[in-house]
């Protein structure tokens, strides 16, 4: 069921990026998965100034290349914890599972292929 708009999705863009940004200063985490959530923040943040939809600034990346992106994030934050092999009781273990869940969850029920308008599809 798509039940979020390109717009909604933004939004949900928007908290994504903030939870990232703020994880390593709420959290106690390993200083490489500081580096790591900022540097995911500032890479959504870019992707999603650069997406053709409402919220995008520029406005020259698809939205459903942004969407794929998403979802190979999402599938990559589900399996750090297992590839760099994360602590049992770290917090790093359950907000890579919470945000990389969120990150499918979302993509699933996001309507990739709405009309949105944009300075790049509008005449």
């Amino acid at each position: 069921m798509k039940i979020l708009s390109p717009t909604a999705h933004g939004v949900v863009d928007v908290m994504f990026i903030t939870v990232l940004a703020m994880a390593p200063i709420v959290l106690d985490l390993e200083p490489a998965i500081d580096t790591a959530c900022f540097v995911m923040a500032g890479g959504y943040l870019v992707l999603t100034l650069l997406t053709d939809f409402k919220l995008g600034l520029i406005r020259i990346v698809p939205l459903q290349i942004h969407g794929w992106l998403d979802l190979m994030t999402g599938v990559l934050l589900l399996a750090a914890p297992f590839l760099f092999k994360f602590p049992q009781a770290g917090a790093e273990r359950g907000l890579f599972w919470l945000l990389g869940a969120v990150s499918v969850i979302t993509w699933f029920i996001t309507d990739w292929k709405a009309h949105s308008r944009s300075l790049m599809t509008d005449r």
